[in-house]
C-alpha cells in the first residue's frame, strides 16, 4: 500500500469499510473481509487463513473499523508469506501429488519458525488431523505455516509444560506414597500370613513331595518293566526270525549245491569255444579259396552261437556261484555281468542278488550306526532293515541295535531329567555341611566322570564349591554334554566300584537329587565299558 497522511488514511478507510460494510452494522464479517482482501490482492486469501487473521487482530470473530488496518496488514503478511511457501512445499513435493510426508511438513514449519518453533502446536496438528501418517496437503498446513509463535507465547508454553510437569510429579508422589503405604500393609499381612500357614505348607510340601517321589518311582518301575517286556517279545521275535533264516539258509545251500562245478565246467567250455571260435576266425581270414571259406563263416557262426550258449550258462552259475557264497564284492561283479549281456531272469537269481545287495548295505548302516551311537542315525538304520524286510536277515544285528537303542534312550532321559532338575534340589544337595556318605560319594563319582580328580573331592567344601557353580560350568549342563565314549576306562571302572557300594532305594530314601544323579553316573558308566567293549 501507497504512504498516506493520518487523515487520508482514516477517510480512505472510512470509505473502504463502509463500501463493504452493507448491512451497516459496524463490523465486517470473515466473508466480507475475504472479499475485501480478494479485491485488494489477485487470488486472496483462504478462509482459514482469514479467520486466523481475524483471531490475531480482532477482539471478536467480527472485524471493527479502527481492527481494519491491522487485520488487513496481517492478511498481507500471510498472502506474501504463502506465495514463498507454495514454491518451497513444491520443492518438497518431489512426485507431484501435491502431498507431502509429515517429516517433509515437519522439517517445513520448523524452517520457517525456526527457533519459535513450537512443539506443542504441531503436535496439536498430528492430533487434529483426519488421517494420521497419510500425505499432508498445503492447505492442510498453511495456517500452521503463517502462524509463528511469539516469543511470549513459547515462553508461556513451556512454563505451562513445566507447570504440568511438577503436577504429574506431584500426583506421581502422592500416589507412589500411597502405594508404598499400601505395600507395607500388605507386607506385614503377608508376613502375618506366612508364619501362620508356613508350619502347614512345609508339612503338606513334604507329604506331597513324598507322594511325587513315591508316583514316580512307581511311575519309572513300571515304564522299565514295559520296556523290559518289550526288549524281551522284540529279541524272541528276532530269534525266531533268525532260526526261520538258518532254515531258509540251509535249504538255499541245498539247492546252491553243485554251482561251483558247473560254473566250472561252463567255464572250461566257454573257454574252448572261445579258442575254437578264435581259431576259425584266423582260417577263415587266411583261406583264399571262396567256398571252403563260406564253409569256415558256417563254422565260425555256429561256433559263435555255442560260445554264447556256454558263456551265458556261465554268467548264470556265477551269480549262483555269488549268491550262496554271500560276497558283496563278487554279487556285484556277477549282478554287473548279468545285466551287461541282458540276461533273461529265468530263476530269479539277479533279483536274490540285489536283493542280498541291499541286505548288506541295510547291515552295514546299521554296523556304522551303532559305531556312532547316535540316536537318530541309528532309528534310521533299524527302520531302513524294517521297512525292506531284512529283520530275518539281520535278526542279531538289530537285537544288538535295540539294546543300544534302549541305552541311548535312557541316557537321553536321564539326561533331560537332570536339566530338569529344580535349583532347589541341588541346593539341598549342597547344603549339608556333614553329608550321609551315600550322597557323598555319589556326588564324588558324579566329578570323577566329569574329569576331576577324586582327590580333589575328599574335603566336601570343594564339592559343595564345585557343585554351586552356575552358567557354562554349572553342574546340570557339565552332565548334559559329557559323552560317555569320552570317559577313560580307568575312570569309568574306579566309578562303578564305587557306585556298587549303594543301591538305588538306598540312595532315593536320603536324597531324591542324589538318586538323579547316582542314576546318570551309573547309565554313563555302563554306556562308557559298553563302549569299550
Amino acid at each position: 500500500m501507497g504512504e498516506l497522511n493520518v487523515i487520508e488514511k482514516r477517510h480512505v478507510f472510512d470509505h473502504v469499510f463502509n463500501q463493504y460494510d452493507t448491512m451497516r452494522t459496524g463490523e465486517l464479517t470473515h466473508v466480507q473481509l475475504q472479499i475485501l482482501h480478494g479485491d485488494l490482492r489477485i487470488g486472496g486469501i483462504s478462509m482459514p487463513q482469514v479467520l486466523a487473521s481475524l483471531a490475531y487482530t480482532c477482539a471478536t470473530d467480527m472485524c471493527s473499523e479502527t481492527e481494519l488496518y491491522d487485520a488487513l496488514q496481517e492478511m498481507d503478511r500471510r498472502y506474501f508469506l504463502v506465495q514463498d511457501l507454495r514454491w518451497e512445499f513444491s520443492m518438497l513435493d518431489r512426485t507431484q501429488t501435491d502431498l507431502i510426508t509429515e517429516e517433509q511438513a515437519r522439517w517445513l514449519v520448523q524452517t520457517v519458525h525456526g527457533r519459535y518453533f513450537s512443539k506443542r502446536a504441531w503436535e496439536e496438528f498430528l492430533l487434529r488431523r483426519a488421517v494420521p501418517g497419510s500425505g499432508v496437503s498445503f492447505a492442510e498446513i498453511e495456517v500452521l505455516l503463517c502462524d509463528i509463535p511469539s516469543r511470549l507465547k513459547l515462553e508461556k508454553e513451556n512454563k505451562d509444560d513445566d507447570r504440568e510437569k511438577e503436577e504429574r510429579l506431584r500426583r506421581q508422589r502422592e500416589l507412589e506414597e500411597e502405594a508404598e503405604k499400601q505395600r507395607q500393609r500388605l507386607k506385614k499381612e503377608k508376613e502375618e500370613l506366612r508364619k501362620k500357614k508356613e508350619q502347614n505348607k512345609k508339612k503338606d510340601d513334604d507329604e506331597r513331595r513324598k507322594r511325587e517321589l513315591e508316583d514316580d518311582e512307581r511311575k519309572k518301575r513300571e515304564e522299565e518293566e514295559r520296556r523290559k517286556k518289550e526288549e524281551e517279545e522284540e529279541a524272541k521275535r528276532l530269534k525266531e526270525l533268525e532260526e526261520e533264516e538258518e532254515r531258509r539258509r540251509k535249504e538255499e545251500e541245498e539247492k546252491y549245491k553243485d554251482v561251483e562245478k558247473v560254473k566250472e565246467e561252463e567255464e572250461r567250455k566257454e573257454k574252448e569255444t572261445e579258442d575254437e571260435l578264435n581259431r576259425l576266425k584266423k582260417r577263415r581270414e587266411q583261406e583264399n579259396d571262396e567256398k571252403r571259406r563260406k564253409q569256415l563263416e558256417d563254422e565260425e557262426a555256429k561256433m559263435s552261437k555255442l560260445y554264447i550258449e556256454h558263456r551265458n550258462k556261465r554268467v548264470r552259475y556265477q551269480l549262483k556261484v555269488a549268491i550262496k557264497s554271500r560276497d558283496k564284492f563278487k554279487l556285484e561283479y556277477s549282478v554287473t555281468e548279468f545285466k551287461k549281456y541282458n540276461l533273461e531272469d529265468t530263476d530269479m537269481d539277479l533279483q536274490k542278488a540285489q536283493r542280498l545287495i541291499k541286505e548288506f548295505t541295510a547291515k552295514d548302516n546299521l554296523k556304522r550306526a551303532m559305531t556312532k551311537r547316535e540316536i537318530e542315525e541309528l532309528e534310521q538304520a533299524m527302520n531302513f532293515v524294517k521297512k525292506n524286510g531284512f529283520e530275518a536277515q539281520l535278526a542279531g544285528e538289530m537285537q544288538e541295535a535295540n539294546q543300544m537303542l534302549s541305552r541311548l534312550k535312557r541316557l537321553e532321559r536321564i539326561r533331560h531329567e537332570i536339566l530338569e532338575l529344580k535349583q532347589s534340589t541341588v541346593a539341598e544337595i549342597r547344603s549339608y555341611s556333614k553329608p550321609p556318605l551315600v550322597v557323598h560319594t555319589v556326588m564324588t563319582v558324579t566329578l570323577l566322570i566329569l574329569g576331576h580328580k577324586e582327590k580333589d573331592t575328599k574335603d566336601w567344601k570343594a564339592v559343595q564349591a564345585l557343585v554351586g557353580k552356575t552358567g557354562k560350568e554349572s553342574l546340570k549342563r557339565q552332565c548334559v554334554q559329557t559323552q560317555a565314549a569320552k570317559i577313560p576306562i580307568a575312570i569309568a571302572k574306579r566309578a562303578k566300584t564305587l557306585l556298587d557300594k549303594f543301591e538305588l532305594d538306598e540312595v532315593r530314601d536320603v536324597s531324591a537329587g542324589a538318586a538323579t544323579f547316582y542314576v546318570w553316573a551309573i547309565t554313563m558308566v555302563e554306556e562308557a565299558l559298553d563302549v569299550q567293549k
